[in-house]
């Protein structure tokens, strides 16, 4: 059984305990989600649109040696040109819905929770916890999970970035109206890379703004948007790995 089948079943054994946790929580009036927003302003300005990542490790890197505290990591993307912040919350990544609640003592930015997300009690429970938005993963979902669960975040007032691997999960999001595409350049199954993913598939999809995600560097931004449309990038080991995460943030804006 590979790590995301195994994530997956974690997640669904993990349901009935997450309904207990929020069936007493009142939600905050909604505010107007500000994370597809945020980007679409950074594009209007002919800028790159960068979702810098917070995770402590991945199954394909043990830990990131440059990180020390969420604080410290936080206001270092605070400071820089980054538009938004991607917090991995799931245990398998060291994170925690905790780690969003303290980010956003630290930059009003807005966050999206990275996580493996499968019901609307998830869904529910970003909401409480402070994210702007959530990830929803094409591969783990059918394509009538995906429009239940878009539907579900947005009437609660969240943003939704869903992600896909492969042409066969375009299909499942044909139909869906949202306008934020994730391309993983990642096999979640195999965690093995191909940047030419997003360039042969973003020129599939019609109308909608798409973020290049996994194996982003000055290189490969340089590399995507000479043979695509894709301005706006989720970056996670490459700045975590980078000692000066501002200037790097800041260079990966103007390439």
């Amino acid at each position: 059984m590979n790590i995301l089948d195994k994530i997956v079943i974690q997640k669904k054994n993990h349901y009935k305990y997450l309904v207990q946790k929020i069936k007493k929580t009142k939600l905050k009036k909604n505010n107007k989600p500000i994370f597809f927003q945020t980007i679409q302003n950074e594009l209007k300005k002919n800028k790159n649109a960068l979702i810098v990542e917070f995770k402590r490790f991945s199954p394909s890197v043990n830990n990131f040696k440059k990180i020390k505290y969420l604080q410290e990591v936080i206001r270092q993307y605070d400071e820089s040109k980054c538009c938004c912040i991607s917090i991995l919350t799931d245990k398998n990544f060291g994170g925690s819905l905790n780690d969003i609640l303290i980010a956003k003592k630290i930059t009003s930015k807005p966050i999206i929770r990275k996580d493996f997300i499968i019901n609307k009690a998830q869904i529910l429970e970003s909401k409480i916890y402070g994210a702007d938005a959530i990830l929803l993963i094409a591969k783990i979902l059918t394509k009538k999970e995906l429009n239940t669960l878009c539907n579900f975040a947005v009437k609660i007032g969240l943003d939704v970035l869903i992600e896909i691997e492969n042409k066969l999960e375009i299909k499942k999001i044909e139909k869906i109206k949202f306008k934020l595409i994730g391309i993983n350049n990642r096999d979640l199954r195999e965690q093995k890379i191909n940047i030419n993913k997003s360039i042969e598939l973003s020129g599939l999809l019609i109308d909608k703004i798409i973020v290049s995600e996994s194996g982003i560097t000055d290189r490969n931004i340089k590399k995507l948007k000479s043979k695509s449309n894709i301005s706006t990038f989720l970056i996670g080991s490459s700045v975590l790995n980078n000692t000066n995460k501002i200037g790097y943030i800041n260079k990966l804006y103007q390439s």
